[in-house]
């Protein structure tokens, strides 16, 4: 219902957030019998999770299926590491050891999956959603709707509203009239996105966020936890951002244009040849088997260009990929429009991609002093078969001869972020004390700092998706019991 306020002014449990969270904290709501109200600020609903390609989950029953067996005890202890114990343990066992069932959740209501398996370099624990993510939200919308939860956008939450420390309500607007109105509850359920979409937050965690490309649907901007925080919750490990590895650095188009892009992919996917500003290699391009190092490793250099010669460029279009698209689930042979996706971005003049005919005029026009010099002792490794420099693995050393060459200029694309609220493990928020604010819980990204140390965990694929899920139901159970 847009540009409508809700039927009711009080509700057993207001959800802020029509995300992929909000959608199955309201589904789990109604199993519940709990009167819930779910509003979301924006005129379309699903949030970021329209965009997800997955739930994490172990011990699933498609799992099962496929034989496939993870230890929880080594998987849990791998995250930790990979964490260096930011991650909270105890909500991180909660996660691993609930996510299977978790999933067969999702299978009995009818959300659909066309597979289980690793995405790289990973624990094999991506459930991937048959249709995406869209259908996944698409399909937990409907089932909310018909069990009778009231779903309203245009409507943003604005102040939460308490009594000696207890949630008692919340102040909302109505997006077209600036209308406001005061709403009763005991529970409010925080599952706003997170903050990827507000600049002041990300630059706070990441100075150099200039480089830093939200590839989001803009309303991210940190609402929960600003709420959560004016009502004394703890501000809690923001330093969790998803890199999704390097991405075209567009100053001119926003960074979705290129998300299906073949060119962005042999650029980023590739692992041929990466130089900073000055020209020179600083890292073994396979990094991006971990597409948060490779981020994390573009941010360390001041620019960063991408280097193509034309034998790559004739070899990706025409003959196959060196290395496999690593951070989808779906990889193609080849990219057969990356040459016609070259021509029409030189054409346009789009300034993250310059050509040249020989080295010393692409060093040139981009200022590059020691590009001639990287490149000929990078061919040196290439021949002599192994990386000395900086390790990449030889089966991804790719010579860079045969002009004319190509410069790809890159930043770095931010899935999400996540953190900013601490919680327990009934997705209770709490406050500096480690005591729960009574009525007020913080699900999805609002408190997946939780389960990440500075980056997110791409070594467990769908953890963000499904602790999305995971945390909205968790929390709801929580309430149901205790109301």
């Amino acid at each position: 219902m847009i540009g409508m306020f809700p039927q009711k002014k009080q509700y057993d449990v207001i959800i802020v957030g029509a995300g992929l969270s909000g959608l199955a904290a309201a589904v789990s709501a109604r199993e519940q019998k709990l009167d819930v109200l779910v509003l979301e600020k924006g005129r379309s609903l699903g949030g970021n999770g329209n965009y997800v390609e997955g739930a994490m989950g172990v011990d699933s029953y498609l799992q099962k299926e496929q034989q496939i067996k993870i230890s929880k005890q080594e998987l849990l202890q791998d995250e930790l590491n990979y964490s260096h114990y930011e991650a909270n343990a105890p909500h991180l066992k909660q996660l691993i050891d609930k996510s299977g069932a978790m999933i067969d959740w999702l299978r009995d209501l009818g959300v659909k999956f066309a597979k289980v398996g690793p995405q790289g370099d990973s624990w094999p624990t991506i459930h991937t959603f048959e249709g995406g993510g869209h259908a996944a939200v698409t399909k937990l919308y409907d089932l909310a709707v018909a069990a009778g939860a009231e779903i309203i956008t245009s409507t943003r939450a604005e102040k939460l509203l308490t009594a000696d420390g207890a949630i008692t309500g919340l102040v909302i607007s109505n997006q077209s009239t600036g209308q406001q109105r005061e709403l009763q509850t005991k529970n409010v359920l925080l599952a706003t996105g997170g903050y990827v979409d507000n600049p002041e937050l990300v630059n706070k965690r990441t100075p150099l966020s200039n480089r830093l490309l939200a590839v989001s649907n803009g309303k991210a901007t940190g609402d929960g936890l600003k709420m959560a925080w004016a009502t004394g919750a703890e501000h809690y490990q923001m330093g969790a951002i998803q890199y999704g590895g390097g991405a075209i650095y567009d100053k001119v188009n926003p960074p979705y244009v290129h998300m299906a892009s073949q060119l962005a992919a042999a650029a980023t996917q590739e692992a041929i040849l990466w130089v900073n500003e000055r020209g020179e290699r600083f890292v073994n391009e396979d990094v991006n088997d971990n597409m948060c190092h490779a981020g994390s490793a573009i941010l360390t250099q001041s620019r960063v260009f991408s280097i193509l010669d034309q034998a790559a460029v004739d070899h990706l279009t025409e003959v196959g990929l060196y290395k496999e698209v690593g951070n989808s689930p779906i990889s193609p042979d080849t990219f057969a429009a990356l040459k016609q996706e070259l021509d029409h971005d030189l054409q346009a003049g789009s300034r993250y991609l310059t050509k040249a005919d020989t080295l010393a005029d692409l060093a040139k026009q981009l200022n590059l002093p020691a590009l001639q010099g990287t490149i000929d002792q990078y061919n040196r490794l290439v021949a002599a078969g192994a990386d000395t420099d900086f390790g990449k693995k030889a089966a991804y050393l790719t010579p860079v001869t045969t002009g004319p060459f190509y410069a790809v200029e890159l930043g770095v694309g931010m899935a999400c972020a996540l953190g900013g609220i601490r919680v327990d493990n009934d997705n209770q928020v709490l406050n500096s004390y480690g005591y729960p604010l009574p009525g007020l819980y913080a699900v999805g990204n609002d408190a997946a700092g939780m389960l990440v140390g500075d980056t997110y965990a791409v070594t467990l694929p769908g953890s963000t998706a499904g602790y999305a899920i995971f945390s909205g139901r968790n929390a709801i159970l929580n309430i149901a019991t205790t109301n």
